[in-house]
């Protein structure tokens, strides 16, 4: 599934509410002050900077989206049917030289 097709895919699951959010994810937000509100507006408006469609046992991709001005980075995988939300973080500066640029 190209990156393209896969945000489109992934938009509409969550206008439909068919998306689960992980324990992991849930435990995630609880830790970063994201709510569900939060997270599926950054979904909903957010933008794949890296996807994983050979990722087994679902095509997954890495999101950038935005909660209170700051940027927040989410992991969704495409199962079937539903979105799966598999965690929530903020990128930090020693992984990411942005919030799109991962580094090296």
């Amino acid at each position: 599934m190209k990156s393209n097709d896969m945000l489109e895919r992934i938009k509409v699951l969550v206008s439909e509410r068919r998306y689960i959010i992980t324990t992991h994810a849930l435990i995630r937000m609880s830790d970063r002050d994201v709510t569900t509100k939060n997270l599926i507006s950054l979904i909903a408006n957010g933008e794949i900077i890296e996807d994983y469609p050979n990722r087994q046992p679902c095509p997954a991709a890495l999101m950038l989206g935005f909660v209170s001005g700051n940027p927040c980075h989410v992991v969704v995988a495409i199962c079937g049917d539903r979105l799966s939300v598999i965690t929530v973080y903020w990128p930090d500066d020693e992984c990411w030289v942005n919030c799109r640029t991962r580094r090296l």
